[in-house]
C-alpha cells in the first residue's frame, strides 16, 4: 500500500479518526486477487497523527478456501497499529442473513442532522449523520449516515473502508451519560464483513451503536451497518479505554488509541 498521507480533515478527538485508520487497513488487507476481506481485527500500540503513515502487508496463508495477512501501520519509524485479516473468496452468496425493516428508521430525506455531545471535530465534516431517535445507555444511538455531498475525501476508499468508517461515526455509547467521560479512545477494533456489502459510499447506510459492558477503565462498544433495504453490510467491535473527569470517576449507572 505504500505511504499514504493522512489529512487534517480526518482528526478526532485526538489524532487520527479511528474508524478511518481501520478503513485504510481493511483497504490494505484487499489485496489479494480473487479474494475479498472477511475479517479485520486492528490494535492501536499508539495514537496516529496527521502525515505521512507506511503500511506494510504481509500474506500468512493463501488456500483455496481462505488467506491471512499481517498489517502493519507505522508513522515516524515506529508501528502504531497492528492488524490481523482473513479474507475468503469472492462471488460467496447468501443462503440466510437476518434483515430488519427499515420502516422503522424513518426517511434519511426527512430527519434532523445529528448533533453529538462532544465538540465538534475535523473527520465529522466528511460524514451526513442523521437520527429522528433519543440515544440512551440501554438502546444505544441510532442513524442514517452516508459520505456528506460536499466531502473533499482526498483519497479513493473502497466499499469496505466506507463500511468501517461508518461503523465508526457514531460517538461511544458511555456518552449517553450525564455527565460524559472525558475521552474514550479506541485500543482495539474487529469487524466482519458480508459477501456483498455493495456500492456503500453510495449512498445512505444505517448505523446502530451501543455499549455491550463497561468497567472503571475499559468498556466494549459494538455497531451494526445495513443498508438502505435492511440488508446487513458489516458488525463491528472495538474496546475502549475511558477517561474520567475526576468529579465522575466510577461509571455507577454504566451497565492509548483514536479518537
Amino acid at each position: 500500500m505504500g505511504s499514504p498521507v493522512f489529512a487534517q480533515r480526518w482528526l478526532g478527538m485526538q489524532g487520527i479518526f479511528g474508524g478511518f485508520v481501520l478503513g485504510r487497513i481493511v483497504d490494505a488487507a484487499d489485496s489479494v486477487d480473487g479474494f475479498a476481506p472477511q475479517a479485520v481485527t486492528m490494535h492501536f500500540v499508539a495514537g496516529v497523527r496527521p502525515g505521512p503513515v507506511q503500511v506494510t502487508t504481509e500474506t500468512l496463508h493463501r488456500g483455496r478456501a481462505t488467506a491471512s495477512l499481517r498489517i502493519t501501520l507505522s508513522q515516524q519509524d515506529r508501528a502504531r497499529v497492528h492488524a490481523m485479516a482473513s479474507l475468503v473468496p469472492v462471488g460467496q452468496r447468501f443462503r440466510w442473513r437476518r434483515r430488519e425493516d427499515p420502516a422503522a428508521w424513518g426517511d434519511p430525506e426527512t430527519l434532523p442532522a445529528y448533533v453529538p455531545r462532544h465538540r465538534p471535530l475535523a473527520y465529522s465534516a466528511q460524514l451526513d449523520v442523521r437520527t429522528g431517535s433519543a440515544a440512551s445507555l440501554a438502546d444505544g444511538t441510532s442513524a442514517w449516515v452516508r459520505i456528506a455531498p460536499e466531502a473533499e475525501l482526498g483519497e479513493a476508499l473502497g466499499p469496505h473502508a466506507v463500511a468501517s468508517i461508518f461503523l465508526d461515526a457514531l460517538p461511544p455509547g458511555l456518552f449517553t451519560l450525564a455527565p460524559p467521560p472525558h475521552f474514550v479512545p479506541s485500543v482495539d477494533f474487529t469487524v466482519h464483513f458480508a459477501p456483498d456489502v455493495g456500492d456503500v459510499a453510495g449512498g445512505w447506510h444505517h448505523v446502530v451503536n451501543r455499549t455491550v459492558w463497561s468497567t472503571e477503565d475499559f468498556c466494549v462498544d459494538e455497531s451494526t451497518l445495513h443498508d438502505r433495504a435492511g440488508n446487513p453490510i458489516a458488525q463491528l467491535r472495538q474496546g475502549r479505554a475511558i477517561q474520567w473527569h475526576d468529579h465522575t470517576r466510577t461509571p455507577a449507572t454504566a451497565g492509548p488509541g483514536a479518537g
